[in-house]
């Protein structure tokens, strides 16, 4: 990441006044626009000590959840814009919910929102029952077109438009299989229908489908992540099993609203990818989590990049956020 050295200076210089955050005890706020226990909010706290624990700016979590983390991000935007408040903000606030909310979102993410670091992204499993007699993918979509159509096999999703919904989707269309979406309120509603075998695959968080799969009554198919997984290394990557459909992994960034000087960004980006980049930030990340050191330019691209395939197909598939 290229950083003009004089405006380096001119930010560290203004840190304890800006940057540094107007808050009580000289706190910097942190939006994060989701509620306590999310896995965003997860990492945030792993990152708020970590950051800390190297002699950092000292951030207080502000959890505002609400209409799938957008109200938290147009409170984001509306904040001062003096360093004195950021948020983490996830990947469906940016890049889906502009494409699949039931009412526009009240901000543009590519000129709202300053990208100061990415933070973390997450990789999932494509899971099914075990009873399924498939062991791996080209199984999978064989096994899809010889079921009945009226009775099809179903897939399920904490909801329409979410990162499970939309990677499964990318697959059925990508290998041209047939199924069918079950959408539920919440990921534990679907994962009991799921263990019950009236829903028969998923593509939910590793945290959900882990401990299921390690029992024996899930099994994986394939992974999403960039290398195999330590914890079933015989379970190819969508790289390997499908090369040519573009699967989606879920990730969250550091963002500033719109107007915070770039001598302050600037300043807190070099300070968070230390962060992101220190190993005992990675140690304590959540079950199917890692590290995601972007720098502005970086996220910003990741964001135009995303924002452009997701939108193309949630316009192809007709979709709406529940």
């Amino acid at each position: 990441m290229m950083i003009d050295r004089r405006a380096l200076l001119a930010a560290c210089a203004a840190v304890p006044t800006l940057a540094r955050g107007q808050g009580v005890r000289g706190t910097t706020k942190m939006i994060v626009p989701y509620g306590a226990g999310n896995i965003t909010d997860q990492v945030a706290r792993v990152f708020v000590d970590a950051l800390a624990a190297r002699g950092g700016r000292q951030l207080v979590v502000d959890n505002q959840p609400g209409a799938g983390g957008t109200l938290g991000a147009y409170n984001l935007v509306r904040a001062p814009a003096d360093g004195s408040t950021l948020g983490m903000v996830s990947a469906a606030a940016l890049t889906i919910a502009p494409h699949a909310a039931r009412q526009a979102v009240r901000y543009d993410p590519f000129t709202d929102l300053i990208p100061a670091a990415g933070v973390y992204v997450s990789s999932a499993y494509l899971a099914v029952n075990a009873a399924l007699p498939v062991t791996n993918l080209a199984e999978l979509v064989a096994y899809a077109r010889a079921r009945p159509a009226d009775n099809p096999l179903f897939y399920c999703s904490p909801g329409n438009a979410t990162v499970p919904h939309l990677n499964i989707e990318t697959l059925r269309r990508g290998l041209d299989f047939p199924a069918q979406h079950v959408p539920y309120r919440t990921s534990a509603a679907a994962n009991t229908d799921l263990l019950a075998n009236r829903v028969q695959m998923t593509m939910d968080s590793a945290s959900i489908t882990v401990p299921h799969m390690k029992a024996g009554t899930l099994r994986p198919i394939a992974y999403n992540g960039t290398q195999r997984s330590a914890d079933f290394p015989d379970i190819p990557t969508f790289r390997e099993a499908a090369p040519d459909v573009p699967m989606l992994n879920a990730w969250s960034g550091l963002f500033f609203p719109k107007g915070t000087p770039a001598p302050i960004v600037q300043a807190a980006s070099v300070e968070f990818l230390a962060t992101v980049n220190d190993p005992a930030f990675a140690e304590k990340m959540p079950l199917g989590v890692a590290p995601f050191p972007l720098d502005p330019a970086e996220l910003a691209t990741h964001i135009r990049r995303d924002n452009e395939r997701l939108g193309r197909l949630i316009g192809e598939i007709g979709l709406t956020q529940d």
